[in-house]
């Protein structure tokens, strides 16, 4: 039976700890000693080895990550590819049909508030024009129902609720100059006249007055209507742009031509009726100067019966 024999050899280590070594014979363990301990040197070295593989792949692996996150910082973008431009020409131009849908969705909206507007604005001017066709309708019975009354108080003039040479114009006497044939006199001495036949000079306070009157003067020509027509007792002496009737009331609405009253020249302070050509008694008055000679209308209240 074979044996084994130790031999110890004792060498002096850095630790001072003595290893003993087996002869190199054929079947001999291999042993060292710790302390008082023999262990087998194989399943030492095994073990060691076994650590140190351990150690060196945990040691690549964490080389590995780092080198992988250093390649990934310094790797370059990745190239441009056929199908990277295809999606990307798909993305635009679906980008540019919805701005084009936008785009045509907007106009169809714009076009279609154009519309209502110009809608909107032909029911407007239809409304401006039936307002003004029923004015004018309006404007036009006044002028009959003036005619009307007119041709009635003629009717009634023999009646004696006027004195002789005086007409009865609805429920008020009248008396024209013109009718009389009296040479023209200036806004002064037409008043004085007025007072002296019992009257005044003509106090317009009504609109159906004013149709009443205006369509009972003559038209006049189309030269030079500022010549022309009939003093009425209005008259802004006293404070330019303030007018007055001679019975001390503030004018209320005033039935001026256009661009009437201007106050030309050296003053005009006095207001004169006239029939315009264009037949409009809502402009029929203009001013002039009180000094100029012209036709003049009276007014007296009608006699008692």
């Amino acid at each position: 039976m074979a044996h084994s024999e130790m031999i110890s050899y004792e060498d002096d280590n850095t630790d001072g700890v003595p290893f003993h070594h087996l002869s190199p014979s054929k079947g001999a363990v291999h042993t060292f000693r710790v302390g008082s301990r023999s262990l087998p040197l194989y399943p030492v070295i095994i073990m060691c080895l076994g650590v140190l593989n351990v150690i060196l792949l945990l040691t690549a692996l964490i080389l590995g990550i780092y080198c992988g996150e250093a390649g990934q910082k310094l790797a370059p973008q990745q190239p441009i590819t056929q199908n990277s431009i295809s999606i990307e020409l798909k993305e635009l131009q679906r980008i540019q049909s919805e701005a084009i849908k936008a785009t045509h969705d907007f106009e169809e909206a714009l076009k279609n508030e154009l519309k209502n507007t110009e809608q909107l604005k032909l029911k407007l001017e239809q409304n401006k024009t039936n307002s003004d066709r029923f004015q004018r309708q309006l404007e036009d019975l006044h002028l009959e129902k003036a005619t009307l009354q007119s041709t009635m108080s003629d009717d009634h003039e023999s009646c004696g609720r006027c004195q002789p040479g005086w007409m009865l114009l609805n429920t008020t006497c009248y008396w024209s100059s013109k009718s009389a044939s009296l040479p023209a006199r200036s806004w002064a001495n037409s008043k004085k006249d007025c007072t002296g036949r019992g009257g005044r000079l003509v106090v317009i306070d009504s609109w159906e007055e004013q149709v009443t009157l205006f369509d009972y003067m003559p038209v006049v020509s189309e030269g030079n209507w500022w010549n022309q027509g009939a003093w009425i007792g209005l008259t802004d002496q006293h404070a330019e742009d303030n007018w007055l009737w001679i019975n001390n009331v503030t004018l209320g609405e005033g039935y001026w031509i256009v661009g009437e009253p201007n106050n030309w020249g050296s003053g005009e302070d006095c207001a004169v009726l006239l029939r315009t050509p264009d037949n409009n008694p809502r402009e029929s008055w203009y001013d002039l100067a009180c000094y100029q000679t012209m036709e003049w209308l009276c007014e007296t209240p009608p006699r008692d019966q």
